[in-house]
């Protein structure tokens, strides 16, 4: 006997076998659940027949079995009966009142745990009355297949009932989670994580793998809200489903991570001390042949331009000596990338690094230290630009007073002969890159360095991940393409290389002429 010849016998004695468990059970309700229990064991079970003939007889012989031990199992549950004629009352305790809500409100739960498809067919049948015939043709399904989603459903809500579910820890307590991204453009994944909640759902299955169902009681979102937060994630690749359960996506690093790419970076740094401090004198002797100016200048000034002009060129030439060259794959949203996330609060000695701010001719690099000033210069604030674009054309005024009073006062600017001017040392671009040819040895040796540890990186990251993260390698590579720059400072500063600025300025922003 095939699947669908048993279908289409239990389809047409569907009524039958409901109106005997209702003869035998004495209870419409119980007869629907049994009835239903009776349909989907014959479903099961049907290639156990060896003889054709001998289904109806099989059939009936389920249907008294399966009434027969529920009325037994719920024999022993019951207590007796009050008389016809009992002329009492009953009222109802408030003990009773508070277990009643109790139960609305664990069936509440528990059908908004359910999946779609279950979810649909239960509030079609249970509070919108509707046949399973009519199901059947609104959601394209076998009215067999409904009357199991029906089976499965009740089952999967009355074993819930009887668990002691809790919420999980990211319902109360969510993680801080930021997206982190690096490529052409992040246009479409910077909008997802705009609310927390994406962030917890990438953080729990990161921790563990996870059902739907798991899911939603992890983070404490019903399931109708948490699909489609689902759907959206799994669209860009930021979830992926395997099976039942879904995965993360993403590398997501926190802290540890960080703390030992920084160890071993200021480990490195140390080791290299003396050809950095050598680097440094030699630059400051090869800046003399330059028209490089400063209205502050003094040699721990110099010491800083040589030193943030080594370090960044040779962050630019450490890509070509990875052993992990990085391969910007092509995202969902079009561009080519990478997305990753950060977990939790990660100290930074960096408050924003800005390699090139273009104005109109020339431009701005800018390095915002932490252990150097808490004057962060910020050139994408209210006001930045147009007082910068004053001192690229020699204007004696700007239109935000505000703004131009502000970087006076930190020592980004200074008026002089009337005029707005940088108040940073000032190179033409010419100059630059003359000077950095004469230091290319130097570079070379940082470079070298610089690859070193973002390969080191690589490496420790790939160990802390699950092995089936993509370009979790590439990402490594990327996350501690600053560490060198970053932890050279606390360094410079042990060892007497170089000296903060005696007045508490930003001794890290320089101006390009070109």
């Amino acid at each position: 006997m095939t699947k669908e010849q048993m279908e289409q016998i239990v389809q047409a004695n569907m009524q039958k076998i409901y109106l005997y468990c209702v003869r035998r059970l004495g209870n419409a309700a119980e007869a629907e659940d049994v009835a239903s229990d009776i349909t989907l064991e014959l479903l099961r079970s049907y290639a156990g027949l060896k003889n054709d003939d001998a289904v109806y007889g099989y059939i009936w012989a389920v249907a008294g079995n399966l009434c027969r031990n529920y009325w037994r199992k719920v024999r022993r549950r019951r207590t007796e009966e009050l008389p016809e004629n009992f002329a009492g009352t009953v009222r109802a305790t408030p003990e009773d009142r508070v277990i009643r809500k109790e139960e609305i409100s664990a069936l509440r739960r528990e059908l908004s745990l359910l999946g779609e498809k279950y979810r649909a067919v239960m509030i079609a049948y249970y509070i919108r009355r509707e046949s399973c015939e009519t199901i059947a043709r609104q959601t394209g399904m076998s009215v067999t297949n409904v009357k199991q989603y029906l089976f499965e459903g009740r089952k999967k809500v009355r074993e819930g009932m009887d668990m002691n579910r809790e919420l999980g820890v990211y319902s109360y307590a969510p993680e801080k989670f930021t997206m982190n991204f690096w490529g052409d453009s992040g246009e479409g994944y910077w909008e997802i994580f705009e609310r927390k909640l994406p962030g917890s759902i990438l953080l729990s299955v990161f921790d563990s793998p996870k059902t739907l169902e798991e899911l939603s009681l992890e983070v404490g979102v019903a399931m109708p809200y948490l699909e489609d937060e689902v759907k959206k994630l799994e669209e860009y690749r930021l979830l992926v489903k395997k099976g039942r359960k879904y995965h993360c996506g993403i590398v997501i690093y926190d802290n540890t991570f960080m703390e030992k790419v920084h160890k071993a970076a200021q480990a490195a740094v140390r080791e290299n001390i003396g050809s950095i401090r050598a680097a440094v004198e030699k630059g400051k002797k090869l800046l003399e042949e330059t028209d490089y100016s400063c209205a502050r200048d003094d040699g721990n000034i110099r010491g800083w331009f040589i030193l943030m002009l080594i370090c960044w060129e040779a962050l630019q030439a450490s890509e070509s000596r990875m052993k992990n060259p990085l391969t910007f794959p092509l995202l969902e949203n079009g561009y080519r990338g990478y997305v990753m996330g950060m977990r939790g609060e990660i100290p930074s000695g960096l408050s924003g690094i800005y390699g090139r701010y273009q104005l109109e001719h020339d431009y701005v690099r800018i390095f915002n230290f932490n252990l150097l000033t808490d004057r962060v210069f910020n050139p994408f604030a209210k006001g930045v630009r147009d007082v910068l674009l004053a001192c690229e054309a020699g204007q004696g005024e700007t239109a935000d007073l505000e703004r131009l009073s502000d970087m006076l006062g930190n020592g980004f600017v200074r008026v002089e002969d009337g005029k707005i001017r940088p108040d940073f040392p000032v190179i033409s671009e010419k100059d630059y890159l003359s000077l950095a040819e004469k230091l290319k040895d130097e570079i070379g040796e940082t470079a070298a360095l610089a690859a070193g540890l973002r390969d080191a990186a690589a490496e420790t990251l790939a160990g802390m991940m699950p092995g089936d993260l993509l370009h979790v390698r590439e990402i490594g590579s990327i996350i501690s393409m600053w560490s060198l720059m970053e932890d050279i400072i606390p360094v410079a500063l042990e060892d007497g290389v170089l000296a903060k600025d005696g007045e508490g300025r930003n001794p890290t922003a320089f101006w390009f002429r070109t």
